[in-house]
């Protein structure tokens, strides 16, 4: 008889998980390396080969342990799913979808890099203007 694979599906709130941060701290929570590969491809509902065609394209890289096994963080699911959209959905090519998925990668890093600026210039005008006494 054959296991219940949604067993060993790993959870954030599981003993395994709790172990994983604290095998890596300084990881967001969506970063925790979490899914083999056949857990992986099972969530997404597809064969690992194409979890393999996806990293040797670039397109995804999950973490490796010692033993050079695959681990598949939440990041990487989402990631996967939105090729998978792009792919199937949108009619988008492999190297369209990197394409996008590099694209978007950079907007989202330009925005926060605009944030910060925005923030500490509101920090330098309201030193200013306390220096200057001006409300």
């Amino acid at each position: 008889m054959r296991a219940d694979p949604e067993r060993h599906i790993r959870t954030r709130n599981s003993p395994h998980s709790e172990a994983h941060r604290q095998n890596y701290p300084h990881v967001h929570e969506d970063d925790q390396p979490r899914y083999v590969i056949s857990v992986a491809a099972q969530i997404l509902g597809v064969h690992p080969q194409t979890l393999r065609l996806y990293e040797r394209e670039g397109l995804v890289e999950p973490k490796r342990t010692g033993g050079k096994i695959r681990l598949y963080s939440e990041r990487d699911i989402d990631k996967i799913r939105c090729v998978m959209r792009l792919t199937q959905d949108l009619g988008v090519n492999l190297a369209g979808a990197e394409a996008i998925l590099y694209m978007r990668e950079r907007m989202i890093a330009i925005r926060e890099e605009f944030e910060q600026m925005r923030s500490e210039m509101e920090a330098q005008l309201e030193a200013f203007r306390r220096e200057l006494d001006v409300d």
